[in-house]
């Protein structure tokens, strides 16, 4: 018995396409969770961001948080608290000078720009944005 190979290749091509995808699931969603934290109050917030590289108020974000008070959002430091391979968030000022920035290998960082001491700056006016590398 002679089997053709148009035969051959057309069952290795049903069984290739046969091959289930995986499906991607709301629990497998593109987001980060990102903390700020005032270090010399021990005051925080957490928020879930996605990753989808739109730039957000600061204040929108953390100001139903801990770290709010008094009309003020005052921070020292930047942390992910929930890592995705390739996510990456910077922290903008109101003409988009980058000020901090955190992805999957560094994922804390000094928000005053001096590691050596906890100054507080107030985030207020300032924009976070996400995404993927």
């Amino acid at each position: 018995m002679h089997i053709s190979f148009a035969v051959i290749v057309g069952l290795l091509a049903t069984s290739i396409s046969a091959i289930p995808t995986p499906q991607i699931s709301n629990r497998d969603s593109r987001h980060v969770l990102v903390q700020i934290t005032n270090d010399m109050t021990g005051a925080s917030g957490t928020v879930e961001l996605p990753l989808d590289g739109q730039k957000k108020p600061v204040a929108d974000l953390f100001g139903n948080t801990n770290i709010a008070s008094g009309g003020q959002i005052l921070a020292t430091s930047v942390q992910f608290t929930k890592i995705i391979q390739g996510g990456t968030c910077i922290f903008v000022d109101g003409v988009d000078t980058v000020f901090a920035h955190i992805n999957d290998r560094q994922t804390f960082d000094d928000l005053d720009g001096d590691r050596s001491t906890a100054r507080p700056v107030d985030l207020r006016g300032t924009f976070i944005k996400c995404g993927i590398v």
